[in-house]
């Protein structure tokens, strides 16, 4: 215990001389109860030394707004803009979901917690899911119009965000999409144009297999010659005389059976037409798989305008579902850059939130 005293009292201010023999007496005493009212109003100084009857006890805890329990900071919200991923509904209406965050030079994971905190869903859908907000919808590589939330339409699974039903607002004679991606509006600036469609032509169909082969022998498959192609498209591509081309070939294996007993190989492609050349692979993905392995095929999605290039999207499948993965046309060798988590497969939770509305 400390003491000290002021000179707040009025009583005659004692020699310093005398104040350690006075207590010194007082301790003599055997009671330290005493001392409280023997320095009452005591207003003493001396060469600075100060003397304080101070209890050393720390303070109590200050009860919080929770009525004792300790606040706990909120989860932080990923950081936007955000990337959806855009399904058709009935009626005219659509369904998103946000799916990535959109970076400088990628697409990165919305890193949610596999359990979400109280309050966390209602505070993303606030952020982003909010009914009234509008983005640009993107579908071929452009922007072909805008999409309005309207409102939750459920949350089919913990640890992922709640799907939305939306409005699309296109050109006049414009079809809606089947399956589209939206961003911020801020991202995609541009007004919206006219959707292109294209189909394969006889020299997409007749040089797809030329490539295919020329691709699984420069991967080193000992089977090229049994390569089946399962999936092809024309691809719109921006400043290309002509589409470009996706294609997916299987050897011994479909694309969404269960992983076959023995080897198996798949190959995807996107090639762009080149006047000079034909058609040149910009991006491919081989994988051999088998024996205990994973399966891996891929098969075109969709592309769009991202903030450092073109995105292209596939879907990988593994025999027990299909999950959304992309690559971005940066200037670089491109390979998958990113993927969708499993548990938050787009493609699943759509067709589960149609299946319950009975769409």
């Amino acid at each position: 215990m400390t003491i000290y005293c002021t000179g707040s009292s009025g009583l005659p201010a004692r020699p310093a001389g005398r104040v350690p023999t006075l207590l010194r007496r007082v301790a003599s005493l055997g009671s330290l109860i005493l001392l409280p009212a023997f320095f009452a109003g005591c207003d003493i100084e001396w060469g600075g030394a100060r003397f304080a009857l101070v209890d050393p006890s720390p303070p109590p805890p200050e009860p919080d707004s929770a009525g004792g329990a300790a606040t706990k900071e909120a989860v932080p919200l990923p950081a936007g803009p955000l990337l959806y991923a855009v399904r058709a509904g009935a009626e005219g209406g659509g369904l998103a979901l946000p799916v990535a965050r959109l970076e400088a030079n990628s697409l990165a994971s919305l890193e949610l917690p596999q359990v979400l905190a109280e309050g966390f869903r209602e505070r993303f859908d606030s952020a982003f899911a909010a009914p009234g907000t509008e983005l640009a919808l993107l579908s071929g590589g452009r922007r072909v119009g805008s999409l309005v939330l309207t409102g939750p339409a459920g949350a089919p699974a913990e640890g992922c965000p709640s799907v939305t039903a939306a409005r699309f607002l296109l050109l006049p004679g414009q079809a809606v999409p089947e399956a589209a991606f939206a961003v911020a509006r801020q991202v995609v600036s541009v007004p919206p144009r006219a959707r292109v469609v294209s189909a394969p032509d006889n020299r997409i169909r007749t040089f797809g297999p030329v490539l295919a082969e020329s691709l699984l022998r420069q991967a080193g498959e000992p089977r090229p010659y049994l390569a089946q192609r399962v999936a092809l498209a024309a691809v719109p591509y921006a400043g290309d005389v002509r589409p470009a081309m996706a294609a997916t070939y299987l050897i011994n294996d479909v694309v969404e059976a269960p992983p076959p007993d023995g080897l198996a190989s798949s190959l995807f492609y996107l090639a762009r037409f080149d006047p000079a050349r034909g058609y040149v692979p910009v991006w491919s993905e081989y994988r051999r798989y088998g024996a205990g392995t994973t399966k891996e095929v891929f098969t075109y999605a969709e592309s769009i305008p991202g903030p450092a290039g073109r995105i292209d999207f596939v879907y990988r499948h593994d025999g027990f579902g299909r999950v959304l993965a992309a690559s971005v046309d940066a200037g670089e060798e491109r390979r998958i850059s990113w993927t969708e988590l499993p548990r938050c497969a787009s493609a699943e939770l759509f067709e589960r939130i149609a299946g319950e509305a009975g769409g």
